[in-house]
């Protein structure tokens, strides 16, 4: 093999390790100075050992093209369906589906794994979270992931792709999430879905959950609901004081956290009536606005609900977390095709090396505390209040 056959070699070694053009080139540089460290400098400017960008960029995507199809384009669209074609026939049911509306991609996917875990775990019949995120390849598609908790941490039920957040989109992605998933899915429940779902503050994401599952409770993320609020504190059009910050978010936050409903009025009624609130009249609108759909928000109106202690929507972000840091390595996909093809395969590779572990009786404690026997607590010696709102605790 001459050493510009070795040269490309090395690099599609590095492409299908997830690297893109530019980190396959910073680490083919940093081998070289490892191998040649003073005379670097020489082997650097000779393009038989050193390619330049361009040349990875062009590698890069005769590869990609040839293994994903085209990166966008009617093209893209009819490789697209054959690989959700052949995804189906390799796992031997339809686990993912596709659709347009509006110009825009609709995906569902419910692999063998997401499918059990909906029909065997009891918890998905009774709390599901769903979050967003984007950037995970190169046009910058939407992907949902639908997870509910255990004893393993979050375990998925399923995940929409989508080019578009609008309400369209979504719900196409959500129909055809249904027309995918078992009829005991749900822990039984089917079509009808979870009794809750727990999701952050997106209007577009909650009308089309309510459009395809109207038998279930939506709620907010209490963290994601407390960030909006002290990110409007901080915005410069309301001319909020520094000092007054804290203690305008820690009303807020004692409304979320009543426990009646008539400690949620008292506590609104308080806030309304305070004489730092009243200096910023956009923040009380603000408030106010946020007091009209409590329902959704206010943790006393959660008693009833199966949510056993979940809150926040913290098993979603830590999906997402994982799908970039270990599943895409911070690499961005190809294309939507590449995309998919992660998804089908990592993601389930992931969660079952996850199960198998707790299985082993290697879990992670932290993650698993609420569903195992026994407990602790802090006790009051450990606590010193150090400001008004602020307190120190010992770990």
């Amino acid at each position: 093999m001459s050493q510009g056959e070795r040269k490309v070699e090395k690099f599609k070694d590095l492409f299908s390790k997830g690297h893109s053009p530019a980190s396959a080139l910073n680490t083919h540089k940093l081998d070289l100075q490892l191998q040649y460290d003073q005379d670097y400098v020489y082997e650097a400017a000779d393009r038989a050992k050193c390619p330049d960008t361009q040349f990875c960029h062009r590698l890069y995507r005769k590869i990609f093209d040839k293994a994903y199809g085209a990166a966008s384009g009617e093209k893209m669209l009819s490789d697209l369906e054959a690989a959700i074609a052949g995804y189906n026939s390799e796992v031997g049911e339809v686990c993912a589906k596709i659709d347009q509306v509006n110009n825009n991609i609709a995906i569902a996917l419910c692999s063998p794994l997401m499918k059990r875990c909906s029909q065997k775990h009891e918890y998905s019949g009774e709390l599901v979270f769903i979050d967003a995120s984007g950037g995970m390849d190169r046009y910058d598609c939407r992907v949902f992931m639908l997870l509910t908790h255990s004893a393993a941490g979050g375990l998925p039920l399923g995940c929409l792709i989508v080019t578009s957040e609008s309400k369209e989109c979504n719900t196409l992605a959500l129909t055809l999430y249904l027309d995918i998933i078992p009829k005991d899915a749900f822990f039984g429940r089917g079509t009808l879905g979870p009794r809750v779902f727990l999701s952050d503050d997106s209007e577009a994401e909650r009308q089309s959950l309510a459009a395809v599952f109207p038998d279930a409770t939506l709620i907010l993320c209490v963290f994601h609901l407390l960030q909006a609020v002290w990110r409007s504190l901080w915005e410069g059009k309301n001319h909020i004081r520094k000092e007054h910050k804290p203690q305008l978010l820690f009303a807020v936050k004692k409304m979320t956290f009543s426990m009646s409903e008539n400690a949620l009025e008292e506590a609104y009624e308080e806030l309304q009536g305070s004489e730092v609130a009243r200096l910023y009249p956009n923040f009380l609108a603000h408030v106010e606005k946020l007091y009209h759909h409590r329902q959704a928000w206010a943790v006393c109106y959660r008693h009833e609900l199966p949510i056993r202690g979940n809150n926040t929507n913290n098993y979603a972000e830590a999906a997402m977390r994982i799908l970039k840091d270990q599943i895409f390595e911070r690499v961005r996909a190809y294309n939507v095709v590449q995309l998919l093809d992660f998804l089908v395969t990592r993601v389930s590779s992931y969660y079952e090396r996850r199960l198998t572990d707790l299985a082993n009786g290697r879990v992670d404690v932290t993650v698993s505390r609420k569903y195992l026997s026994g407990g602790s607590s802090i006790p009051s010696t450990s606590i010193t209040k150090i400001g008004a709102h602020c307190y120190e605790v010992k770990s």
